[in-house]
């Protein structure tokens, strides 16, 4: 955490020397996930970047925002971070391949022309929900720049907007704040932001509960440092919570820019420091991991890989640093790295594009290029994270060369169930995958349902089989099967509470990606005497190996 500053601040600003040491860069290429381009959204070539003439295919500075399976695009600031905003409102769908505008920029109804606001999806009224954000110039690009505090829903079964503002009782207005869905209390929680357009900018470190159309403060026992331009994002799997990472804060050590490099959890009703690496009590960052970039991008969430997937955005590298030294190895507006925080060791791993060179973050890369300041999400219903427009230093105009990027491993790890578990004596043997396979994780599956006097056996295959256990041996009664060719057996174990375990480390070869395996359990039954009287199976679970 980010305390405030002190004499014993500024004593070791006058003595710090240490530094970020360069990243270990690990290739983002295949079988790993890398980017790819969604041709069928089309390219920015030729989209003009300021009014009259708005296309949906060139815009930044709002967040992106993910329901229906649907990545949905508001407003946000036309060009290279003009003044000039919108408020119309595109989808991309990622099965059709279209990128469609769904209400004009003007239309009667909308939201102001806005960009930097708080934007998520609802799951609870499957709306689209829009707070505050920035007017900056709008439609003329020279208007009065305002902080807004209004709360709009859009429903797409009308394809209409509705300013759901509550009388009394809203945040301030702000820019730069985050808001995601909190499936602990059903609401959607947002956190900080920039309160007021000062020099340097004043900054919040609130929470706030967006529930049942009316906003509600959260009184918390802890609270992260005030900031901006982070990212709060919803894990979706057995995780269940949100996270916080990133961010900045212009006020906090003027002149340093304080790049925050900290992971939050919420937990419903307070905050919990998951991961920090606080360059001002630990400049060399030791033991710690960090992210290449912290602002002008957006975090997202990959449920398959169990990974928040920070992409391109500005380098932590400040070069007026005196009080918060980073080093010179992440610099770059935008940087090309790929950022990811593992949630199950709870650590930063950074990713690059193959060539490195003296000043890797500067290298186009020949997918992406550069970009930031995008709008993203990760669609179910094709299990990719995307992002669409931004801003791309490498390009003409800054526009990226096509409209719609795709992050994903080639290869998904998978666990697949195979047949049936046959009845023991303590009921039907059910083997239960604990996750998917990754390369660089133990892999683990518990059966359920063994007998008090049982032992475990693992039969392990490198192919599929289907055919009676009786055969092989005749102690197993008729419908426990083999599904696997049992290369290998491993046990017999100790049965505990009526559960066996079954663990596998996978090595973090690549190259490993696309291996398969195929797991059953076998229940050896004993009677009190310790004599073997029965044998049944599990069903089974074939795996094939992803890389992460």
């Amino acid at each position: 955490m980010h305390l405030r500053i002190t004499s014993t601040v500024f004593a070791l600003a006058a003595t710090a020397a240490a530094q970020l040491p360069a990243p270990t860069l690990i290739q983002r290429a295949a079988p790993r996930a890398a980017w790819s381009i969604v041709t069928s959204a089309g390219t920015t070539t030729g989209v003009t970047t300021t009014p009259p003439t708005i296309n949906g295919t060139f815009r930044a500075d709002n967040p992106g925002a993910v329901g229906n399976d649907k990545l949905w695009i508001f407003g946000g600031s036309l060009g290279n971070n003009t003044n000039y905003t919108a408020n119309d409102l595109w989808a991309f769908d990622p099965v059709a391949g279209t990128m469609t505008q769904l209400i004009a920029d003007g239309a009667a109804g909308s939201p102001s022309h806005r960009g930097r606001s708080a934007i998520a999806w609802n799951p609870v009224n499957n709306k689209l929900t829009v707070f505050g954000g920035n007017t900056r110039g709008g439609t003329t690009g020279v208007g009065t720049a305002t902080l807004l505090g209004d709360t709009w829903e859009y429903d797409p079964t009308t394809n209409t907007w509705a300013d759901v503002t509550p009388v009394t009782g809203s945040p301030s207005p702000r820019q730069y704040a985050s808001m995601t869905y909190d499936p602990v209390t059903g609401g959607l929680v947002l956190f900080g932001g920039e309160v007021a357009l000062t020099t340097p900018p004043t900054y919040s470190n609130e929470t706030w509960l967006w529930l049942a159309g009316g906003w509600v403060p959260m009184a918390t026992t802890t609270t992260p440092p005030a900031r901006s331009q982070h990212s709060l994002v919803t894990r979706t799997d057995s995780h269940q919570d949100v996270v916080m990472c990133c961010g900045i804060n212009n006020a906090m050590a003027t002149p340093d820019q304080v790049r925050f490099l900290d992971v939050w959890k919420w937990t419903g009703g307070d905050w919990a420091l998951l991961s920090d690496c606080d360059v001002l009590t630990n400049p060399t960052g030791a033991g710690t991991t960090w992210p290449a970039s912290t602002v002008g991008n957006q975090a997202i969430y990959d449920p398959l890989r169990q990974r928040i997937v920070v992409q391109g955005g500005n380098g932590i590298t400040v070069a007026a640093n005196t009080t918060y030294v980073y080093g010179p190895s992440y610099g770059g507006s935008p940087t090309n790295f790929t950022s990811e925080f593992d949630s199950l060791s709870n650590s930063w791993s950074i990713y690059a594009n193959p060539t490195t060179g003296t000043t890797p973050w500067n290298n186009t890369d020949s997918v992406i290029g550069r970009v930031s300041r995008y709008f993203a999400g990760f669609i179910p219903a094709t299990g990719k994270i995307y992002k669409a427009c931004g801003q791309d230093p490498t390009k003409s105009g800054s526009k990226p060369t096509y409209s719609v990027y795709a992050y994903q491993a080639s290869t998904l790890a998978a666990a697949t169930t195979v047949g049936a578990g046959c009845t023991g004596p303590g009921g039907q043997l059910t083997l239960t995958a604990n996750g998917a396979p990754w390369t660089g994780r133990t892999w683990t599956a518990t059966c359920t349902n063994l007998g008090p006097l049982s032992l475990s056996m693992q039969f392990w295959g490198f192919n599929t089989a289907s055919f009676p256990l009786s055969v092989v041996f005749p102690i197993a009664p008729l419908g426990c099967d083999l599904l696997n060719t049992a290369d290998l057996l491993l046990g017999p174990d100790v049965v505990a509470g009526g559960q066996s375990t079954v663990s596998l480390p996978i090595p973090a070869t690549p190259s490993l990606a696309g291996a398969t395996l195929h797991v059953q359990i076998a229940e050896m039954e004993m009677d009190l005497a310790f004599n073997w009287i029965g044998l049944y199976t599990s069903n089974g679970i074939s795996l094939t190996v992803g890389a992460l």
